[in-house]
């Protein structure tokens, strides 16, 4: 079980992000949220993400 929340600075990567989320997930698919941000930490920074996942024992 994984949820995953990812944050852009552009939506227009939309269509990448997804590309490389396809070679990482398989179904079922994670829970996630995708969301455009104005701001980061750095104005180097393109996206962030953040995982949590669950791995049975």
């Amino acid at each position: 079980m994984c949820r995953v929340d990812v944050y852009v600075r552009n939506m227009e990567h939309f269509d990448a992000i997804h590309e490389v989320r396809r070679q990482y997930f398989t179904p079922p698919l994670p829970a996630s949220t995708l969301v455009e941000v104005t701001k980061m930490v750095s104005p180097d920074y393109l996206i962030e993400i953040n995982a949590i996942a669950v791995i049975a024992d």
